[in-house]
């Protein structure tokens, strides 16, 4: 019996990584030298879907003459939603009867594509076949695990590099970067070269390379107001708004940053933490850590932990407070209309920057 693989996704980075490593991996190597692979390019600009499907059919139909064994790998098609349209046209229909099928033991068919939905129609048709599926998706920031997972990507790729990274630098590019692995990859690539021999990725590093998305100025300017450093937090607002980022986007991440230091502060409650220093988490007794496993400070880097407590222990209770007040109040303001938008900004960070008096 032959096999046949899916790779599919809304990661089309991930999808076209994923799909050459196994392609190369049942080729034995390089898969466009291989006489014993037959590549239909789905991509094709000079062609219609119909036209590389037909082509696509054709090779899975012709018996190998060269090799006692075949691969067709049908490579990064991007309308696979038209083998489940009521009104497919025939070389679709007859490409699902090949596939859905016992494939000649001789025959390894590879397909992968972006948007594909294998829990409809066509992809439904080969998970019953016996298709072995794979499927790669952009990790979403809302995802209860993204924080996590993002960080240990990003320490996995380092570590393959040859780099270590900083926790503050790893959670940079976590939070600027969204969950697309190819502007990820792209990132790192571009720290790989900035920084040489260096054995270390830093923060300084990712802002002096990364680009400068709307996301990457936002977290700067979260940074900038939550440290007090007025004149930075004004010039990066001056960025935004010339960037076209939505004021109440900007009310989002302030409320969400306040609301963060509050949530630490009750962490460190808990764990009995009043001073912090870089070896406070190390050197946290097991008999803390087991009483108290889903404290979120402890499921974090520890130097990561120590940073957060830190910037935390910068604003007493009664600020945070005050500047979620001030946050709630400005954002009123925005929505009603009821000034210059710019204003009200720039005497919010003002406000915000502003220490209370003891």
């Amino acid at each position: 019996m032959g096999k046949l693989y899916v790779i599919c996704g809304d990661d089309e980075f991930a999808v076209k990584e994923r799909s050459r490593a196994l392609a190369a991996e049942l080729a034995g190597g390089a898969p466009e030298e291989s006489p014993a692979v037959e590549i239909i390019a789905g991509d094709s600009d000079e062609l219609k879907p119909d036209a590389i499907v037909g082509r696509f059919l054709d090779a899975a139909r012709t018996p190998s003459f060269l090799c006692s064994d075949k691969l067709v790998w049908l490579r990064h098609f991007p309308d696979f939603e038209l083998f489940s349209a009521k009104s497919a046209a025939p070389v679709y229909l007859e490409t699902a009867a090949l596939l859905g099928q016992e494939l000649p033991p001789d025959l390894t068919v590879l397909l992968d594509g972006f948007g594909f939905d294998v829990r409809k129609g066509f992809g439904k048709a080969l998970k019953a076949a016996g298709a072995v599926i794979e499927t790669l998706n952009v990790t979403k920031s809302s995802d209860k695990r993204y924080a996590d997972d993002r960080r240990l990507n990003i320490r996995e790729i380092c570590q393959a590099a040859g780099k270590s990274i900083e926790p503050a630098a790893a959670q940079f590019l976590t939070e600027t970067l969204g969950g697309d692995s190819g502007t990820l990859r792209n990132e790192l690539e571009k720290l790989f070269s900035y920084t040489g021999d260096a054995p270390a990725i830093t923060l300084n590093d990712c802002r002096a390379v990364c680009c400068r998305t709307p996301e990457t100025v936002s977290w700067e300017f979260t940074g900038a107001i939550v440290s007090r450093n007025l004149p930075l937090a004004l010039q990066l607002l001056s960025v935004l708004l010339r960037q076209g980022e939505p004021e109440i986007r900007l009310m989002g991440s302030l409320s969400g940053e306040y609301q963060k230091q509050i949530q630490t502060k009750l962490a460190m409650q808990q764990l009995k933490i009043t001073r912090v220093s870089p070896r406070t988490f190390d050197s946290l007794p097991p008999s803390v850590k087991e009483e108290f496993p889903n404290n979120p400070l402890l499921k974090i880097h520890p130097f990561r932990a120590y940073k957060v407590c830190e910037a935390a222990a910068n604003y007493t209770d009664a600020e945070l407070i005050r500047n979620l007040e001030l946050v709630r109040n400005a954002n009123r303001a925005l929505v009603s209309g009821g000034g210059d938008r710019r204003i009200i900004l720039e005497q919010l960070i003002i406000k915000l920057t502003r220490r209370s008096q003891r």
